[in-house]
């Protein structure tokens, strides 16, 4: 599913969040994950906070005037997997 568009420069080095809360189980918490960006775009730190319900992730670099996607593979402590989908718009600064 994609969750959404953001845009971002080059240079910048911005925070994202996605919030499985609403999605998951009564007691059920994201047990892994796994962030695949597009060549060009770097995730340089991850976590889980929130009692392992928000999945918190820094994205930096790009180039001016591409489109890149990540692609996020979460599973559950109940056994469910989520597959989900974030486009980043490079702009210039």
């Amino acid at each position: 599913m994609r969750l959404g568009t953001f845009i971002k420069t080059p240079a910048e080095r911005k925070r994202y969040a996605v919030d499985y809360s609403n999605w998951l189980e009564t007691g059920e918490t994201v047990s892994s994950y796994t962030i695949t960006p597009t060549s060009g775009l770097t995730i340089s730190s991850s976590t889980l906070t929130t009692g392992n319900t928000v999945l918190v992730f820094f994205v930096a670099g790009g180039t001016a005037g591409q489109q890149y996607t990540l692609d996020i593979l979460a599973n559950t402590s109940g056994g469910q997997i989520k597959e989900d989908t974030v486009l980043f718009n490079i702009r210039s600064a």
